[in-house]
């Protein structure tokens, strides 16, 4: 009995070609390829089967698999970047203070005066999406100056 194995290479012509004749120089038996040839025949269109339940399976399942992914980064993004996004802030605060407080305050207050930043850019972006209604003078200030004084005249909007 020979101890030659049988390398098809990559599946191609060539590399099979190649695979047999080096499996026949190093003693090899015909009949041997010839059996192989013969299961393969007879297993190759199962093995596509196979292959074609397995895509078909792919197919189906990708969405949710990338919708599972999707929900993760997603989930990430909204509590790791701003914690992320803290602790940078807190650092900062601490050399910040440390220069004006010393070492003892620096570490202590560092983060509640970032929490207390972050809090008080918030409130200033909520303040802003309110819509308050304003005059006509200054934004924020509830004063109209009536245009008729001048010689126009107003037109009637719709209160919402």
């Amino acid at each position: 009995m020979s101890d030659a194995e049988l390398d098809l290479g990559n599946g191609s012509g060539t590399g099979t070609l190649t695979g047999i004749t080096s499996f026949l120089q190093a003693g090899g038996s015909a009949g041997k390829i010839l059996s192989a040839s013969m299961i393969g025949l007879v297993v190759s269109p199962f093995v596509a089967f196979a292959d074609v339940i397995k895509a078909i399976g792919t197919f189906f399942a990708e969405p949710f698999s990338s919708a599972g992914e999707a929900v993760g980064a997603l989930l990430t993004g909204l509590f790791q970047a701003p914690g992320d996004l803290l602790d940078a802030g807190a650092d900062i605060s601490e050399q910040a203070l440390r220069v004006a407080l010393g070492e003892t305050f620096a570490g202590i207050l560092a983060f509640p005066v970032t929490v207390g930043l972050v809090m008080l850019g918030l409130y200033l972006i909520v303040l802003y999406l309110r819509e308050d209604e304003t005059g006509n003078v200054l934004p924020g200030v509830p004063v109209d100056v009536p245009t008729s004084i001048f010689g126009t005249t107003e037109e009637d909007t719709i209160e919402e």
